[in-house]
């Protein structure tokens, strides 16, 4: 992705780049669109004030937080694993860890590289954790967070009580 305030600039980069060969096969420039947010989001996309995020999360009659109506800003209803990414390069499991662990239980952390999933021990927690830690600085880069599912394609297995039980661990994708 390349950004730009010049929008005649872009044009004209778009006019003169597409189609040419790069790495052998033809380029193809298209202007980025941004994903629908969900608009049922109340929080969590900006950094969190001092005493954390809880204040923007959905309430019930009694002014609880209502968590089975709280949503990620992709529309990803709450679970208790949540996708982290957007962490400054160098940025260890432990670090991540101890970073969420302020705010739950923290299982375990799969790193994939550039993001990760973290898995804590219940979701009111780690709903918690994700309004509290989005957009927050970690090792110099801001903190991007979403729900995860319980089970992923990425081998995000966290939690064996999690739906039927399968006789393979290696059956999805």
């Amino acid at each position: 992705f390349v950004n730009t305030n010049d929008a005649e600039a872009a044009k004209r980069a778009r006019e003169a780049l597409s189609g040419s060969l790069l790495g052998g096969l033809p380029c193809r420039i298209n202007p980025a669109t941004r994903k629908a947010r969900n608009p049922n989001f109340t929080g969590g996309a900006a950094p969190a004030a001092a005493g954390g995020g809880a204040d923007t999360l959905p309430r019930n009659s009694l002014g609880q937080v209502d968590y089975s109506q709280v949503k990620d800003d992709r529309g990803n209803p709450a679970t208790k694993n949540l996708f982290v990414a957007g962490y400054g390069p160098g940025t260890t499991e432990q670090q991540i860890k101890d970073y969420f662990g302020q705010y739950a239980t923290v299982v375990s952390v799969i790193m994939k590289g550039t993001f990760s999933f973290v898995n804590t021990a219940d979701r009111d927690a780690a709903v918690v954790a994700r309004s509290s830690l989005s957009g927050q600085q970690l090792n110099g880069g801001s903190l991007r967070i979403n729900f995860a599912k319980e089970t992923g394609r990425l081998g995000t297995s966290f939690d064996s009580t999690y739906g039927p039980a399968s006789a393979s661990t290696y059956g999805r994708y």
